[in-house]
């Protein structure tokens, strides 16, 4: 008997909704049946919001063994709609011809757009995919920020605006918005030539320029990445003027390291409100908070509030900002782009930088210390609140504030010329004043205790030492019952008792002996006396004339005689 074929496991589908395709094996050959090109597939390159990257060769010019991979394919199940709205706009503006043309007249030596070349459909193990072959490119631009510590140098920032600022104008001019520019979808060139040349990809969210009149859309509203959204597309309108506030936003956080918002990224109602208020009033919020944004992002943020819902751009404007700054700064557009790590100033509490790194010549000699103070070289700082170590091997500088002296031990460690004094362990004083504050304790009046009744103790008086622990179980009631249903002895009418105070119960109880024969037959005719109490009857005096004022006001369902 054949078992039963077990089914290949379904795609998983991401949180987003779209469904993800499965692997596809290295050689795997596609073809483009418009283009009538094969196009063989190599290893992948990483997963997208809605399907896989992989690296990918001309089936036949190239090598069948060769490892170079000049293209990628984008691949996703035909359920998904990303690359659908992708492989259309691709396919109408992205033409070589197209982007050809648009340089010439701009008179630009290279331009950011990808050029597709090719796009189908590809059946692969029952499973039915879509396809769009693109040029491969290097590293993106949110990689390059993260080995970077976070933060690129102005220069750097002002020539990747200018070079998206070209692609936009490119892009509107096709009378579409990308509307999510963001380093992750920034790549940079790979080919000989093009390392200096930053490429936008990623038009998923691609839409056409709207001519309708402005009104949110609450079905689109959020679109795109929440920390780079414009605040047209937050009410759910992508427009040209919003593609640029997202270049701003991705600017500033370049500059700053971290925008703002994103600490409230959960919640985008919140983000839209803090956009809103530092668009309100740009130039405060902006040097307010930071204070290395040069002066010609500001004005780009304020051009952009100038711009109505419909307008186009003045990108000769938009240009002008940022080329002043490079200018001031003896640079170009086509300067070579540095990623390299920006060297940031600690500063202490006194305002002075503590520098990360010092110039001193290792040949400088070291002089004897006047009015014994401290010989400090260079402050290496370290992240997690840790105190700055100290290389004693730079010439005399100043003691700061948030060094601590060296100890015997350590200047034995370090072993010093004998020139050097050993300096003197002095604590470290703070510069700011000490204040006394004095804290006024206020007495509260104790509260008064009841009355002592008589021969009983009030328990109210008594500490938790006097007062006994007594179990949950055990039940215990202080009152003369006790004593006289229980073991103890005790004269009761002599009142000797603590707890045989007469004002507890009322005088309705009274103490009975009575001499019984038990009812059961005994050994012996001994006679028990047993105690206990008897609840007297309790007779009302009636008074010797009637009258009718003391009778009910109605008896027997008759009225009083009058």
């Amino acid at each position: 008997m054949s078992g039963r074929v077990k089914k290949p496991p379904a795609p998983k589908r991401k949180a987003n909704g779209y469904k993800m395709p499965s692997p596809i094996a290295t050689g795997e050959v596609i073809h483009d049946v418009i283009g009538k090109k094969k196009w063989r597939i190599g290893p992948s390159i990483g997963v997208g919001g809605f399907g896989e990257i992989y690296s990918a060769c001309d089936h036949e010019s190239s090598p069948k063994k060769g490892s170079l991979y000049p293209f990628v394919v984008k691949i996703e199940p035909h359920e998904n709609g990303p690359l659908f709205v992708e492989k259309h706009f691709y396919c109408r503006n992205a033409n070589k011809d197209d982007v050809a043309k648009f340089m010439k007249t701009r008179k630009l030596s290279s331009l950011g757009m990808p050029t597709y070349h090719g796009n189908g459909s590809h059946e692969y193990k029952g499973e039915k995919y879509r396809y769009l072959v693109l040029e491969r490119y290097g590293k993106d631009v949110w990689s390059l920020f993260k080995e970077c510590g976070r933060a690129f140098p102005a220069v750097t920032v002002f020539q990747l605006g200018l070079q998206m600022l070209d692609v936009l104008e490119y892009i509107h001019s096709r009378g579409y918005v990308h509307a999510d520019i963001k380093g992750a979808n920034i790549l940079m060139g790979l080919r000989k030539g093009t390392e200096n040349q930053a490429y936008l990809v990623d038009f998923g969210l691609a839409s056409r320029v709207t001519e309708k009149e402005f009104k949110p859309d609450p079905k689109c509203a959020h679109n795109g990445t929440i920390e780079y959204t414009s605040r047209d597309a937050h009410l759910g309108v992508p427009t040209m003027r919003g593609d640029l506030e997202i270049l701003g936003y991705n600017m500033l956080q370049w500059l700053v390291g971290e925008l703002p918002w994103e600490k409230s990224l959960k919640q985008p109602k919140t983000v839209q409100d803090m956009k809103e208020t530092l668009m309100k009033n740009v130039r405060a919020n902006i040097t307010k908070q930071y204070s290395n944004v040069p002066e010609a992002l500001i004005k780009f943020f304020e051009y952009i509030n100038t711009l109505k819902p419909k307008d186009i751009p003045d990108y000769t404007k938009c240009r002008a900002f940022f080329e002043s700054y490079l200018k001031s700064e003896g640079k170009t557009k086509t300067s070579k782009l540095n990623f390299s790590p920006v060297k940031k100033g600690k500063q202490s509490r006194t305002g002075k930088t503590v520098v990360a790194d010092s110039d001193a010549d290792e040949g400088d000699e070291e002089e004897p210390i006047a009015n014994d103070k401290k010989l400090n070289g260079v402050t290496k700082t370290k992240r997690g609140g840790r105190k700055p170590k100290v290389v004693s091997s730079s010439p005399e500088v100043e003691n700061c504030e948030n060094e601590e002296p060296d100890s015997e031990d350590d200047t034995k460690k370090k072993k010093l010329k004998p020139t050097v004094r050993k300096p003197k362990i002095v604590k470290r004083k703070s510069i700011e004043p000490s204040v006394v504050v004095k804290v006024k304790k206020t007495k509260l009046a104790p509260k008064a205790t009841p009355p002592v009744k008589k021969n009983h103790v009030n328990i109210a008086t008594q500490t938790s030492v006097e007062k006994r622990r007594k179990s949950p179980r055990q039940v215990s009631f202080d009152s003369p019952i006790c004593e006289i249903i229980g073991n103890k002895k005790q004269n009761i009418s002599n009142g000797s008792d603590i707890n045989s105070s007469g004002d507890i119960f009322d005088d309705s109880f009274t103490i009975e002996e009575k001499k019984v024969k038990p009812r059961r037959k005994l050994l012996s005719n001994e006679e028990i006396i047993i105690k206990r109490v008897v609840k007297k009857k309790v007779t009302t005096t009636v008074p010797k004339t009637k009258s009718w004022k003391d009778a009910p006001t109605v008896m027997n369902g008759r009225s009083p005689p009058k």
